[in-house]
């Protein structure tokens, strides 16, 4: 006869000087079943604190480890592996729903540094699982071929009617132009099919665009004017980012200001090969450089976690994938936003909400 199964609650109580974890074993009635997303670990009670002998030891119990945090992409056991025995995919309310009313949500994706290869195609799919209506590539497609670049956004229902491209040290200015159907690459653009609810402003820090340019007027003039319900830059060059391959951009003091009276909602940049995201003075600056053009290892080193005193909320390298944001667009007056970035296992590595917007 099979025996009973037992069920594991570990208790935790928490003081100042110590963690006491006490495992409680409880019966399951045979031929019942319970389902965990927790690793089959088995651990013994421990004593957690602050001091210990040269052993790791306390009044002679082991103490426990930092325990592996699923998700969030560090060694936190410091066994020199990255979530171990986690699941695969995070859980389902981690991510953003494949199903959802398109009455209420505008979804878009973000990405750069991205090349032609089966890394794009693979971030692409992953764009069409979560049904996502607008792509922003945030410069730096023709790395190696460009058409196939657009060919494969294409083939992904990604055109000129649902895909923004800003320019980027890589590409080629005509190209941009050609895809946008403008004569600069520079300025507002508008989908058609989102009406008032999106407006994106494409900065070209490839050219002369500081406080004395006529693509600063031009722009701000833009940014000023527009009545969208939600208002984000596009630009390849950062106005903000950690310590990394590439430095900022050199316009931040020039630009903000524009940004917050004008009601920007969020910085889309990329040029560095990483994920970045910073909340500077409730504004979102993000760093997108998550496309395959580089991978892994390759990716734009971390090398500081803030700029300008401003703490980096969530700095990742070494991960390519995507990035899904959901506009709520059913109440003017009371916009938010959702984001998540998935990597290419389909995992959510960082997510976050922007809510009271102006």
């Amino acid at each position: 006869m099979e025996g009973n199964r037992y069920l594991i609650f570990i208790i935790v109580t928490l003081s100042i000087t110590h963690i006491s974890v006490t495992i409680v074993d409880l019966p399951i009635v045979s031929g019942s079943s319970i389902t965990s997303t927790f690793p089959n670990i088995v651990r013994s009670n421990y004593y957690v604190t602050t001091e210990r002998d040269s052993s790791g030891m306390r009044n002679g119990q082991p103490m426990i480890p930092n325990l592996e945090i699923c998700g969030d992409g560090q060694d936190n056991d410091g066994n020199g592996l990255v979530d171990e025995n986690c699941p695969i995919e995070s859980p389902s309310g981690d991510k953003p729903s494949v199903n959802f009313d398109t009455s209420k949500t505008l979804r878009f994706a973000v990405v750069g540094d991205i090349d032609s290869n089966s890394g794009l195609t693979t971030q692409l799919d992953i764009a069409n699982q979560y049904n996502v209506q607008a792509l922003i590539l945030t410069g730096d497609f023709e790395y190696t071929n460009g058409n196939k670049v657009l060919s494969d956004l294409e083939s992904h229902g990604f055109t000129k009617a649902n895909a923004d491209i800003v320019v980027g040290n890589h590409d080629s200015e005509q190209d941009v132009k050609a895809w946008l159907n403008e004569e600069r690459t520079f300025g507002q653009l508008n989908f058609a099919f989102s009406g008032d609810r999106l407006a994106l402003f494409n900065i070209d820090a490839n050219t002369k665009f500081d406080c004395s340019s006529p693509q600063f007027e031009i722009l701000k003039s833009q940014i000023e004017s527009s009545n969208a319900w939600y208002k984000f830059v596009v630009v390849h060059q950062p106005f903000v980012t950690v310590k990394s391959h590439h430095s900022p951009n050199g316009e931040f003091n020039c630009y903000d200001p524009v940004f917050r009276s004008g009601g920007i909602d969020g910085v889309l940049q990329s040029h560095n090969h990483n994920y970045q995201r910073f909340d500077i003075g409730g504004l979102l600056y993000g760093v997108f450089g998550t496309g395959t053009h580089d991978t892994g290892s390759s990716m734009y080193p971390i090398e500081s976690d803030n700029w300008n005193g401003n703490s980096c909320i969530k700095c990742i390298t070494g991960q390519n994938g995507i990035t899904i944001i959901d506009l709520q667009i059913d109440d003017e007056t009371s916009k938010h936003f959702d984001g998540w970035f998935i990597n290419m296992n389909n995992k959510v590595l960082d997510s976050f909400q922007k809510s009271n917007l102006p």
